[in-house]
């Protein structure tokens, strides 16, 4: 496989998860009986890939957390995992998506093409598809899951395709062009990174990525890679329930 980086990110508060988000970032939660982190998941299949390098993006609230755990991770895998921090301490203070990855760009001197996985996801596929596209087309490239409800589709960015290409993208639309939705994993070209700082000095718009999506498919093609296995977005206390129950169900109770 071609040489690639990640980026995990890891700086939001998650403040429909609290109070459980207070002390504990949401990406470091549980999930099931077993106890493995929700980051965990993501990146155990990204080093599946063969992907060894790994920056991890937080801000300074919650980053002794993380070391912590990437402490444990190192000791044993031949991984190395490097930090960017936020000066944020509160929600308020967040930089928002597209400027964290941004300013990690910057920050590590980032120049080589860019998986870039927001921390939150859990799926059943592996990213090792999507890479695969990516590869052979060298596209801006989204992956998508398809929800199979226009009515959930409501909650996420949706877009429609055209031969792999996104023709359209919106985010939580009140009426869905289809039910494919932004699982929040993203690859970028080396050659296009420059391309987050560009779209925050046009719009100054520093959060969602969906929306620096929607702006460089105007001008760019960027491809979409259709996954139909499960996938699950944490986004209140509710969906993280109901995620902890089934992958207890999975590890039938075992630690």
């Amino acid at each position: 496989m071609k040489i690639m980086k990640t980026l995990l990110l890891c700086g939001g508060f998650a403040t429909r998860l609290e109070p459980i988000t207070y002390f504990m970032p949401k990406a470091l939660l549980p999930v099931g009986i077993a106890g493995k982190p929700v980051v965990e998941y993501a990146f155990d299949d990204v080093v599946s890939c063969g992907i060894t390098d790994i920056i991890l993006s937080t801000n300074s609230r919650f980053v002794q957390a993380f070391e912590y755990w990437a402490s444990q991770k190192t000791e044993k895998m031949p991984v190395k995992i490097d930090f960017v921090v936020e000066d944020a301490s509160s929600n308020a203070e967040k930089f928002g998506a597209v400027k964290g990855i941004a300013y990690a760009i910057k920050e590590k001197k980032i120049d080589d093409d860019l998986i870039i996985i927001a921390s939150d996801n859990l799926y059943d596929f592996s990213v090792r598809n999507v890479i695969e596209h990516f590869n052979e087309h060298r596209k801006p490239t989204v992956a998508f899951h398809d929800i199979g409800s226009k009515e959930e589709a409501k909650k996420f960015g949706v877009a429609t395709l055209e031969n792999h290409r996104i023709v359209s993208f919106e985010e939580k639309p009140t009426e869905p062009a289809s039910t494919l939705v932004s699982t929040a994993i993203y690859i970028m070209p080396k050659e296009m990174l420059g391309k987050f700082d560009e779209y925050l000095t046009e719009t100054k718009n520093s959060d969602k990525i969906g929306d620096f999506v929607k702006w460089l498919a105007a001008s760019t093609e960027v491809h979409g890679y259709v996954y139909k296995e499960k996938w699950h977005d944490i986004g209140s206390l509710e969906t993280y329930k109901q995620v902890f129950d089934e992958y207890t169900k999975r590890n039938n109770g075992k630690r």
